[in-house]
């Protein structure tokens, strides 16, 4: 009988220890997967992450324009409101201005810068801040409108202009620029003028007005005209649709001296300060004073009262400012006429 060896009971079975070899590879692969899941688990919450990071970087844009939307609607809802009160206080400026203009003409016959109508209104508080306004007398300045006038009043217009460019130290060839300007045909005056000839060749080109000046910012399209000439031409100058006088009562110390020619500066200072004590009623009394002795001016084209103003008025409302020009012209029958309005607002 043959006898069966028994393996040593420390030693495993030939088949068991090879299912035991086997199953490492399966524990490392099981390993690996885990690994692999725990890595898409990180990688899943960094792009939550990032995902919701965009969401609120846009509900927080999205928030800031709406508001900042808001507050511009608030401004400018505001500023539309600031805008509407302030009209309405220059317009109660502008009838006050009319008023006042209408009852010194009933008292007085003359028009000097100590009555009502020359006072400088001083900032006045209202609801939500402050209106002021003065008016100005434009007949105490040179009309260049009336160098379209072939008579007598163009030519003395002419050469106070003359005078007032030699003050200035501005070339007098304006003065036929001017005519050029205003005058209907298209041939240009010798020296220095200009007719469309010249004006159709700038960028951009324009034509001359061929009629009177409806502004004096018009002077800025005369050719060779710089700001600076315009800067000090200006406060003597108007622009009125009627031939006027000079009104002697409110006339500058520059504007006096282009009566004639070789007037003295101190002389026409001590004239104007006389005149502040009393004003003149009548030119004649006015031509009597030494200064004007062997000057031979005459009396046509100078006056003693006027009928063209310009209110300046200012309504400053919240945090903007409106501005409003009005050329008022008065008149011995009927209402103040409102000939020229023009606003701004900063």
């Amino acid at each position: 009988m043959i006898k069966t060896q028994s393996a040593p009971k420390n030693k495993p079975a030939c088949g068991h220890f090879t299912r035991r070899v086997e199953a490492a590879p399966a524990i490392k692969l099981h390993r690996r997967q885990r690994g692999i899941k725990a890595s898409e688990i990180k990688s899943n919450q960094g792009v939550a992450l990032i995902t919701v990071l965009l969401v609120v970087t846009m509900a927080t844009t999205a928030a800031v324009a709406m508001s900042s939307r808001q507050h511009i609607d608030i401004r400018r809802t505001e500023n539309t409101l600031f805008i509407g009160q302030a009209a309405e206080y220059l317009s109660g400026i502008e009838l006050w201005s009319q008023r006042i203009l209408v009852k010194d003409r009933k008292d007085n016959k003359t028009d000097d810068n100590s009555e009502a109508w020359a006072t400088r209104l001083p900032p006045l508080p209202v609801e939500g801040g402050y209106v002021t306004g003065y008016l100005e007398d434009l007949q105490g300045r040179i009309n260049i409108n009336n160098l379209q006038q072939s008579d007598a009043a163009g030519k003395q217009t002419q050469a106070r202009l003359k005078r007032l460019l030699a003050q200035l130290e501005i070339n007098q060839g304006l003065i036929n620029l001017l005519l050029d300007w205003n005058d209907a045909d298209q041939e240009a005056r010798f020296p220095e003028g200009a007719e469309d000839g010249y004006y159709l060749g700038l960028q951009p080109p324009y034509r001359a007005a061929n009629r009177a000046l409806q502004s004096s910012s018009e002077l800025m399209l005369l050719k060779d005209m710089t700001q600076e000439q315009f800067d000090k031409l200006n406060p003597f100058i108007s622009t009125l649709p009627q031939t006027t006088a000079i009104n002697i009562n409110t006339a500058s110390v520059e504007v006096l001296m282009t009566l004639a020619d070789n007037l003295s500066a101190t002389d026409i200072q001590a004239l104007v300060k006389k005149r502040e004590d009393k004003a003149y009623e009548k030119v004649e009394d006015f031509l009597a004073e030494k200064v004007f002795a062997g000057k031979n001016i005459s009396a046509e084209g100078l006056s003693v009262s006027s009928n063209y103003f310009l209110l300046h008025a200012e309504a400053g409302i919240g945090t903007l400012t409106r501005y409003r020009t009005c050329l008022f012209e008065r008149s011995d029958k009927g209402p103040i006429k409102t000939l020229l309005r023009s606003e701004g607002v900063i």
